[in-house]
């Protein structure tokens, strides 16, 4: 998105600030290795400088016009994060809707679904299909960009972009060897090498590897997994540079079952006590399994020292095979009940993508312009699949029997057409530097966007405008405001409704955001306010069938802070208040009720202290709260709210001068609280009191 610009010249931190550690210190969050080279600065372990997503990549935050969460690689590291799940609770607002998080997890922000094929993003470019975990051994961070994002990525729900950066190599040779396991089971290993070679050290080669047996903390339910990945970087001349990732990995674990949400009784949902998050209600070896293949090539040529060009062209790929075991029409003082399951054993998508762009800088009286103009492309397949339906098995919510996967009797079988969705994108900007403490933003995008598919064909061009202003009242304050029109996908029909598996028509969505930043120490305070008005797409209470219609006004307000507050102390805390209304659904029952899995509240505190007189040693402890949360679209019921608490420590042991090992420990959910993790129309349990342990030898 294009109100990711950050013009690096205009915030660079003194590399002298006193309450910054040094740039050798291993926690250190380094800026990007991208063309465009930071320096002068240092960056506290939790905080960074610059972001990789949007339009203008590997600039300042401080004059991005836009909500931006970056989960640098030291805190994933001290948390011991193993998927997105893991990084995205630092954010405030994000909750998981509607799948397992043993195998995928669909997640909400500011009230919107993010949408698997459109919202998430491998190096702020090539649209990657997040229908099966997205490892991080081989990523560098994380980061959020919250909000509508249609000038620089075009179809895509206002809920954010979560776009996962890439290891690569730096001037620093890195060699690391990682062991860990943990207390449901699982037990792996992976390497990490990054070198430059080269006359002029023009080659870079980053590779990573991790397999693991996965356990996890439900009775039955485990499997395997691993990651295959390398960044290659060349420096051909010193105008012309080449990159190229690839990263394969495969995750093959079990379905631990959901439980279907209670139909309602005089206008009120009852929902069955919480059961044992250690028990499983699927059959055994429930299977789901995916297999993910990712490409993305770029090119970089300076014209001359003003312009430059830049082409990019990926490819993603994503096979699935899915079951489903859900329970349904449960009674709840006895706990009967049903198994309705299905099996797709031939999901497959895939998404070509590629980008040109040239860019430059004019002056024009007075004022500097930072010009963008660019054409971008997305084709996105889903190959026909077959789903098995099989017969209602008994089974009890608390007190579940083991059933056999393969004494599940077929009933039904089910053809579903495949879709070719084609985004198509001319896109300009202009950031105008009115001052050096006014930013003027203003960029156009027109959309072609086209779907094609056995139950609906249609096309729709439009124009999606962008405008902003950033003023910087001191160097280390900024103020901003923005609008953004977006157009999004209405998505695909979710299991268990009528017209499983349509298309369904696109929304438009508008967004207003107003925001501030400050640096007070070492962190980095930002505050937004924000209202996103956009069309709904819900599933109709009275014909359970998935629809387009209405429209939804989501407001709220949320901050964080971000870094160290000391040198010994580093934080991570946000929060979010959000109102999420319905209205002109054409059905009165639903209009002026709260968008259901959406909390009012959420909201996380996350702090890492090193003793002085042992810097070596660290010790953190996390609290991350999600507030009640509506079960469906007539607010019938309701989730109760949760926080859980985690724990951790390590320890980083030099062996030789360039040698060190580091030891971890971190335990999630102390308390062993029970919790819904998800909304939605099927709810699964949270996970249980699970410790991780690691041990990293770096050479």
């Amino acid at each position: 998105m294009i109100l990711l610009t950050a013009l690096a010249a205009a915030s660079v931190v003194a590399a002298s600030d006193a309450s910054q550690p040094s740039s050798s210190d291993p926690r250190v969050e380094r800026s990007l290795d991208d063309e465009i080279v930071v320096t002068g600065r240092h960056e506290a372990p939790y905080r960074a400088e610059v972001v990789q997503v949007g339009a203008f990549r590997n600039q300042s935050i401080m004059d991005t016009p836009a909500s931006i969460a970056v989960i640098t690689r030291s805190l994933l590291d001290d948390q011991g994060a193993k998927g997105l799940e893991d990084a995205l609770r630092n954010t405030p607002g994000i909750v998981q809707n509607g799948t397992s998080p043993t195998t995928t997890a669909n997640f909400m922000s500011r009230g919107v679904l993010m949408q698997a094929r459109t919202n998430f993003r491998l190096n702020g470019a090539l649209q990657i299909i997040a229908l099966g975990p997205i490892p991080l051994e081989d990523k560098q961070r994380v980061e959020l960009l919250k909000g509508v994002s249609a000038l620089y990525y075009g179809i895509s729900t206002p809920s954010g972009i979560v776009n996962v950066v890439s290891k690569r190599a730096g001037e620093k040779p890195v060699t690391s060897i990682t062991m860990d396991g943990d207390s449901a089971g699982s037990v792996g290993g992976g390497f990490d090498i990054g070198r430059q070679f080269g006359s002029d050290k023009q080659f870079g080669i980053r590779i990573n590897g991790y397999g693991s047996h996965v356990g996890e903390p439900i009775h039955g339910v485990d499997g395997e997994r691993y990651v295959a990945s390398g960044a290659f970087d060349w420096r051909a001349t010193d105008r012309l540079t080449f990159k190229l990732d690839v990263e394969h990995y495969r995750r093959a674990t079990d379905e631990p079952g959901g439980i279907a949400l209670p139909a309602a009784v005089n206008g009120h949902i009852t929902l069955p006590a919480i059961p044992d998050p250690n028990k499983r209600f699927a059959p055994l070896n429930t299977p789901f399994r995916t297999w993910v293949t990712n490409a993305l090539g770029r090119v970089d040529y300076a014209i001359s020292d003003n312009w430059s060009v830049r082409a990019e062209v990926g490819y993603a790929r994503t096979r699935r095979q899915r079951a489903i075991a859900n329970l349904s029409k449960i009674n709840l003082a006895s706990g009967a009940t049903t198994i309705s399951a299905t099996y797709a054993p031939d999901q497959e998508y895939s998404n070509l993508y590629w980008r040109t762009e040239l860019s430059g800088k004019v002056d024009t009286f007075g004022i500097h312009h930072e010009l963008l103009f660019g054409y971008a492309r997305n084709r996105q397949v889903q190959g026909d699949q077959h789903t098995q339906s099989y017969a209602a098995v008994a089974q009890n919510l608390y007190d579940p029997i083991d059933i056999p996967w393969e004494s599940l009797k077929p009933t039904t079988n089910k053809a579903l057409a495949g879709t070719v969705n084609v985004d198509t994108g001319l896109y300009g900007l202009d950031l105008a530097h009115v001052t050096d403490n006014i930013l003027v933003i203003g960029g156009v995008r027109h959309v072609d966007y086209s779907t094609d598919s056995a139950s609906a064909n249609y096309a729709i061009r439009t124009w999606t405008p962008t405008g902003g202003l950033v003023v910087r009242p001191t160097k280390k304050t900024s103020l901003y405001v923005t609008y953004i029109e977006g157009l999004e996908s209405g998505g695909i029909a979710p299991d268990g409704t009528t017209n499983a598996g349509e298309v369904l028509s696109p929304i438009r969505s508008r967004q207003l955001e107003v925001g501030a930043r400050a640096e007070i120490l070492g962190a980095l305070l930002s505050v937004a306010w924000f209202r996103i008005d956009r069309g709904l797409s819900y599933t109709d209470p009275d014909t359970n069938t998935a629809v387009v219609n209405g429209s939804e006004i989501n407001k709220g307000v949320e901050a964080s802070l971000q870094g160290n507050l000391t040198k010994s102390l580093s934080v991570v805390l946000s929060g979010q208040y959000l109102t999420a209304i319905q209205q002109n659904t054409g059905n009165a029952k639903q209009d002026g009720k709260f968008i259901d899995s959406t909390p009012r509240w959420s909201g996380s505190a996350f702090a890492e202290f090193h003793p002085p007189i042992l810097p070596a040693l660290g010790l953190n402890a996390g609290v991350y709260y999600t507030g009640k949360r509506f079960t469906d679209v007539l607010d019938q019921g309701m989730l109760p709210g949760y926080a859980t608490l985690s724990l951790g420590t390590s320890y980083r042991m030099p062996l030789a001068p360039a040698e060190a090992i580091t030891f971890r420990i971190n335990a999630d959910n102390v308390t062993d609280k029970r919790y819904w993790s998800t909304g939605g129309t099927v709810l699964y349990v949270g996970l249980s009191r699970t410790v991780r342990a690691s041990a990293t030898i770096d050479f």
